[in-house]
């Protein structure tokens, strides 16, 4: 069974809709703080391949971290479903972010 916290993480993630995103540090107060935005993204690479959307998971100015893996890669399927990215290689949070309603996620 999956730490608890990553599986919130994950039922997190999986609710970020298409064409939009959200951040590390978002997602860590989500969850209360009970990880860390860098533990928000062990728990994202920690899920299983095909699980959850993790490309819909960007960094606190909206730019991609995952680039030393796979360069280029989250950029392309965010930018296929809809998001753009700025000059200078950020998402606007004003305008793509995730804002979920509180009661919704329980």
């Amino acid at each position: 069974m999956p730490d608890a916290p990553f599986a919130r993480v994950w039922r997190l993630v999986r609710r970020i809709p298409r064409g939009r995103v959200a951040t590390y540090g978002q997602l860590s107060r989500l969850i209360d703080g009970r990880l860390t935005p860098v533990g928000i993204g062990w728990a994202v690479r920690a899920a299983p391949a095909g699980a959850i959307p993790w490309q819909r998971v960007v960094n606190a100015r909206g730019g991609i971290s995952t680039d030393g893996a796979h360069p280029g890669l989250q950029r392309a399927i965010l930018e296929s479903e809809g998001v753009p990215f700025e000059r200078d290689g950020t998402v606007n949070l004003e305008k793509y972010g995730w804002r979920p309603r509180p009661s919704k996620l329980r």
